[in-house]
């Protein structure tokens, strides 16, 4: 295919002046546009353009021509092909790679497209041949404007005839007349072409404007389109992060689960070991404890005496003990408990501490036995007369030993004895001799209040009633 070389206005203005097709082909560096150059370089496809006299451009797909040259016809795809027609509107446009038998066939319909929009040439008035006009002789040597060089050759007998018929100014005559036809045939063609070329300029502007208005419409649908897309692809990526969020809680809610499990398992598990290891330290202390008694016995004079035996001794042992202590050769002691309430019988006395339940530690309490407190009755009144008046010398006799002498040491042993406090010590102790009487002045200051059944009086002094009855001054200060 020769492709025109001179730039789009002067391709225009060829493809307008031969009126024939004008062709623009646009073209890139793909393998599409490569494909297309073979089809265009195809013999039968060149011929055809050839024979038809088509002005033909050939534009790069990113060069300055084609950008002016897209600005009125939107180029879509590359490569593609624009049949323009004399009126500018395309006849035909083919985007992407054509075969060249198809592309040949586009071809043709387009130069018959063409073919048919081209309007008649109007046949020349009567007496005006085509071609130009014939010479006319009004005198010799003058002819008329329009004449040809290469008059037609009358028979010189017939144009005797005629010049001998017709007069001279009846020639000139149809001469001006024929020359005046011809002036306005001109003036009318021309305004003819003048209208033509108005009516194609003004479709020529409404195919412009169409044009534009369909490439704003396709614009607006692809803004359209676009925006749609993108609305959908963002409500997918939305989806797709709500179901990356759900899996993340699920696989978290699995993961905290899973954890949540070990740790009870776990804590069950040191739970179960501690508590393991505290029964078997508490079976070891229950051993152990079991393997000793700590048993408090509460006497008769109301003292105690704590002493620690083995589980496995009998009951006898331990009443052996406490009637040593307690230095009784009259009999035996009755031992019982209080809670649970128990007397132990001779029965008893054979089995273990730990069979009794004594161990680990019991309180016991002895009682002296019917047999020895008969041992220990007189045998007639006068007796219990007498001892009831030698009673309280006795105590009284104690009570000064005591005072004069202190309390005897008690004996080092595995038991402590805790005596027991006779009223005559707790008189002792209230009783207001200088050893009770408290040693700092803070203790012996007289309490803020003192009571007198249910009602109390504050004081402000010492124990003494002076104060009381003393007459103060003003000043505070007492008067003598």
């Amino acid at each position: 295919m020769k492709w025109f070389d001179g730039p789009i206005p002067a391709a225009i203005q060829e493809s307008r002046t031969k009126r024939v097709v004008f062709i623009v082909y646009i073209t890139g560096v793909d393998e599409q546009s490569a494909k297309m150059n073979e089809t265009w370089d195809n013999n039968q496809v060149s011929l055809t353009c050839k024979e038809a006299n088509c002005v033909g451009l050939r534009l790069e797909a990113k060069s300055e021509a084609c950008v002016q040259f897209s600005q009125i016809y939107p180029v879509i795809l590359v490569p593609s092909t624009f049949f323009i027609g004399l009126t500018g509107v395309p006849l035909e446009v083919t985007g992407g790679y054509v075969e060249p038998p198809e592309f040949l066939k586009i071809v043709q319909k387009v130069l018959t497209m063409h073919q048919s929009q081209q309007s008649p040439i109007a046949p020349p008035p009567d007496g005006v041949p085509v071609g130009g006009a014939t010479p006319i002789q009004d005198a010799p040597g003058v002819v008329t404007q329009g004449a040809s060089s290469n008059p037609p050759q009358a028979h010189p007998q017939a144009q005797t005839k005629e010049e001998t018929a017709i007069p001279l100014d009846a020639k000139v005559e149809r001469a001006k007349e024929l020359i005046a036809m011809k002036q306005q045939q001109k003036e009318a063609e021309k305004k003819e072409e003048e209208k033509k070329k108005e009516i194609e300029r003004r479709h020529l502007g409404e195919d412009i404007n169409k044009l534009r208005q369909w490439k704003e419409e396709k614009n607006l649908q692809e803004l359209k389109d676009e925006r749609r897309r993108e609305k959908m692809e963002e409500r997918k990526a939305r989806e797709r992060v709500r179901e990356q969020i759900a899996r993340d809680r699920a696989e978290r809610n699995a993961r905290y689960q899973k954890e949540k499990d070990e740790k009870e398992v776990k804590k069950s598990a040191e739970v179960e070991a501690k508590m393991e290891a505290q029964r078997a330290a508490e079976a070891v202390a229950a051993r152990v404890k079991s393997e000793t008694a700590r048993i408090q016995f509460r006497l008769p004079d109301g003292s105690s005496v704590t002493h620690q035996f083995q589980s496995e001794e009998v009951l006898n042992t331990a009443r052996d003990f406490i009637e040593q202590h307690m230095g009784n050769p009259a009999g035996h002691v009755t031992l019982q408990t209080t809670f649970p309430r128990r007397q132990f019988v001779e029965e008893d006395m054979s089995q273990t501490l730990l069979d009794l339940q004594l161990a680990p530690s019991a309180v016991i309490i002895v009682l002296p036995s019917r047999s020895s407190s008969n041992v220990s009755k007189p045998n007639d009144g006068g007796s219990g007369v007498l001892w009831l008046l030698v009673a309280p010398f006795i105590a009284l006799w104690g009570f000064i030993y005591n005072f004069l002498f202190g309390t005897p040491p008690q004996p080092r042993g595995e038991y402590t004895e805790q005596p027991q406090q006779t009223a005559d010590d707790n008189e002792r102790r209230q009783s207001p001799t200088r050893s009770n009487r408290p040693k700092t002045a803070y203790k012996r200051r007289t309490p803020p209040s003192k009571q007198e059944g249910n009602i109390h009086r504050f004081t402000s002094g010492d124990d003494d009633d002076d104060d009381e009855q003393a007459t103060w001054n003003g000043n505070s200060t007492q008067q003598m």
